[in-house]
């Protein structure tokens, strides 16, 4: 994980190795935050959450990577403000809270924190682009992209009421959507299931 040798014995030394199957929760919006995800093996998918439980996904977390909202929450001592839910099997470092001050004195640490915040903030800005300024098809076939990414599998196992959860739309919409991308070869729809077709190009309007 880190070339520090310094650094990577005090990972292996307080963090807690955590295992969590496709589909689980490990937090929500309004969680008290005891310790930093480092994901090891599998991928986080990580949503913003309402006060009414309403969803929107923003971003991927993969192996190596943390939580930039996790850090920020930690370093101000608030409540999670994101809901983090396992894409793929994952395995995971839980790195106790204190120790994102404390390891600042490692040169890596520090930059490992500052290249997250500065990646997430990037990728919120691209998702807030996306939700701005593209018409709802195209926010379905970047999200179905996304996760296709994420998982390294073409098929994703997601009914049509999850994907609409995760882009606020109501779930009649995504379902006549996800059939006008299958009449153009995009998807193919199965029973809680859509098949990608990574090749069918990358613009929603094609």
């Amino acid at each position: 994980m880190f070339v520090d040798p310094k650094l990577q014995q005090e990972l292996e030394r307080v963090a807690v190795l955590r295992k969590l199957p496709a589909g689980a929760e490990l937090m929500r919006a309004g969680d008290a935050i005891t310790h930093i995800p480092i994901v090891r093996k599998g991928s986080l998918r990580i949503l913003a959450q309402d006060a009414e439980g309403r969803e929107r996904f923003l971003y991927h977390i993969m192996p190596g990577e943390t939580c930039a909202l996790s850090l920020t929450c930690c370093a101000s001592k608030r409540t999670s403000s994101v809901m983090a839910v396992v894409e793929e099997d994952v395995e995971l470092w839980m790195v106790p809270i204190q120790y994102l001050e404390t390891w600042m004195d490692f040169p890596e640490w520090r930059r490992y924190v500052n290249d997250t915040q500065a990646q997430r903030f990037n990728e919120l800005l691209e998702t807030i682009e996306v939700i701005a300024f593209n018409k709802l098809d195209e926010q379905l076939w970047n999200y179905l992209l996304k996760r296709v990414q994420a998982t390294g599998e073409p098929i994703l196992r997601v009914t049509h009421q999850e994907i609409a959860n995760e882009l606020d739309s109501p779930r009649e919409v995504i379902t006549r959507l996800l059939h006008q991308l299958q009449a153009r070869g995009r998807v193919s729809i199965g029973r809680g299931t859509v098949d990608v077709k990574m090749g069918a190009g990358m613009a929603a309007g094609s």
